[in-house]
C-alpha cells in the first residue's frame, strides 16, 4: 500500500509542475493496478484535460461516480465541453459544480462568462443552509428535492443533512437505498458499511468496506465519514483479518 501511495505522491507533484505526459504515465501505471483508485484517476484526468486528449472526459465522469459531491469533477467536465465548444454541456455541467460549491468565486465567474447569470437551485440553497448549520431546513428541502429528482448527488447531500440532525438511522436508509442502485458512491458504501457492522452483519460489512477501499485504498481521501459513522473499529478489524481470508480461499 506504501508503494501506491508514493506512486500517487509523485504523480500528484508531477502534475502541480505542470509536467502533465509525465503525471499521466504515473497515474495510469497506479490504475493498472487499481483501475478504481480515485485519487489517480483525478490526477490523470487533469493531465489529460492539459494536454487536450479525449480521454479526460471518461476519466472526470468516472470522478464523478465515484464521489458525487466533488465539484472538481463537474469542472474538468465543464472545460472539456468548453474546449471543443460545446456550451450547452458545459453550461450544464458549470451549474452541477455551483450547486455543490456556490461560494466558489473561480465557479461563479466561469458559470457567469458562459450563460450571463447564476440560475435559481434548490440544490445550491439547500448546501447554503447545511453549510450555515441550518440542518434542519436542509432537510426539509432535500427530501422535497429528492421526491422531485432522485439522484446520488441530492441523496448524499440529504445523508449529510439527516445526520446532522441526528436522524441516523434515516440517513443510513437513505444510504442504503444509494448503495443498492449499484451506484459507485464511497461514501454510500461507508455509510453501508457502518449500518451493517452496527446490526452485527459483519460480512456485509466488510463487503461494503472492501467496495470502498478499491476506489480510495487507505481511505484517506474519506477519512472524514469514516469518523463521523465511527468505522474505525470496523474498518481496523476487516484490515486485520483481510490476510488470513484472502490465503484461507
Amino acid at each position: 500500500m506504501s508503494d501506491i501511495l508514493n506512486q500517487i505522491a509523485d504523480a500528484r507533484r508531477s502534475v502541480m509542475d505542470h509536467r502533465f505526459h509525465e503525471a499521466a504515465a504515473q497515474a495510469s501505471a497506479v490504475l493498472s493496478h487499481l483501475p478504481a483508485c480515485l485519487s489517480a484517476l483525478r490526477i490523470l484526468a487533469w493531465a489529460q484535460l492539459e494536454l487536450d486528449e479525449d480521454e479526460a472526459l471518461d476519466a472526470f465522469e468516472q470522478c464523478a461516480a465515484f464521489d458525487p459531491e466533488d465539484a472538481l469533477a463537474y469542472v474538468g467536465q465543464a472545460i472539456w465541453y468548453q474546449q471543443r465548444r460545446q456550451d450547452a454541456a458545459a453550461s450544464r455541467l458549470w451549474v452541477k459544480a455551483w450547486e455543490l460549491d456556490s461560494a466558489n468565486q473561480m465557479i461563479r465567474r466561469a458559470l457567469v462568462k458562459l450563460t450571463g447569470e447564476l440560475p435559481e437551485s434548490q440544490l445550491a440553497d439547500a448546501f447554503g443552509l447545511l453549510q450555515a448549520g441550518r440542518a434542519d431546513d436542509a432537510t426539509d428541502m432535500l427530501r422535497r428535492l429528492r421526491a422531485q429528482r432522485s439522484e446520488p448527488i441530492v441523496e448524499l447531500a440529504l445523508i449529510s443533512a439527516l445526520w446532522a440532525t441526528d436522524a441516523q438511522r434515516e440517513a443510513f436508509d437513505v444510504a442504503a437505498s444509494v448503495h443498492a442502485t449499484g451506484s459507485q458512491s464511497v461514501k454510500a458504501a461507508l455509510f453501508v458499511a457502518a449500518r451493517e457492522d452496527r446490526a452485527g452483519r459483519t460480512l456485509r460489512s466488510r463487503e461494503a468496506i472492501a467496495r470502498a477501499e478499491q476506489v480510495d485504498p487507505g481511505l484517506t481521501l474519506f477519512a472524514n465519514v469514516v469518523r463521523q459513522v465511527g468505522l474505525q473499529p470496523a474498518l481496523d478489524l476487516h484490515r486485520s483479518t483481510r490476510t488470513p481470508l484472502a490465503a484461507a480461499r
